[in-house]
């Protein structure tokens, strides 16, 4: 994951640039839809700040952390939070969150390290509560501009959380990527911590 930090780093301005923008209305609604009024979201991998930025304006308390220190400079500065400088693997959260928006984050992390990550995150959360994940929609790992990806389909995200108990399936769909000049299609998943 270092390259793709390293990426973040010296990419910073250009991708806050080319995400801070783009609508996420379609996908902010069914997230924001089980959380109660006022409650607690961590934005897990928060890049440009611009979906923190949202739920604080929805009246939302908000936590947000990136890998990148560059992407957490942006973001504070977008937000007016004191983004933390963090890695999945170092997050020590525990049963504090209604809700984690994990959106286009975890795909950066090892396919072996996934599911570790999403446990950690479901960890996070209160039981009942919700976590969103994206992925690219596809079934494979790969590298791309200076960046790793971990991609998933809908069968192969349900093959990696069977057997698991923490979580449970609420919603999986697909969608069309929401930047005008991306082809990409993602896998959206919501799951709920269960215990």
């Amino acid at each position: 994951m270092s390259d793709t930090i390293s990426y973040y780093d010296s990419n910073a301005e250009r991708f806050f640039r080319d995400t801070v923008n783009v609508d996420m209305e379609p996908l902010y609604k069914p997230f924001l839809a089980l959380i109660s009024p006022g409650g607690s979201i961590l934005d897990a991998g928060c890049g440009s700040g611009r979906d923190s930025l949202h739920f604080l304006q929805s009246g939302f308390h908000v936590e947000a952390f990136d890998a990148s220190a560059e992407m957490c400079a942006l973001a504070s500065k977008l937000t007016g939070l004191n983004v933390a400088h963090q890695r999945f693997d170092e997050i020590q959260y525990a049963s504090q969150f209604d809700g984690i928006w994990a959106c286009a984050s975890v795909l950066h992390v090892a396919r072996n390290e996934t599911l570790p990550v999403i446990e950690r995150l479901a960890t996070a959360l209160r039981p009942g509560k919700v976590i969103f994940l994206s992925f690219k929609n596809r079934d494979e790992t790969w590298s791309a501009g200076g960046r790793e990806f971990t991609g998933y389909t809908p069968d192969s995200l349900r093959r990696l959380l069977q057997g698991q108990e923490s979580l449970s399936e609420i919603q999986m769909w697909t969608t069309e990527d929401r930047r005008p000049d991306c082809k990409e299609t993602w896998l959206n998943a919501l799951l709920r911590r269960e215990r």
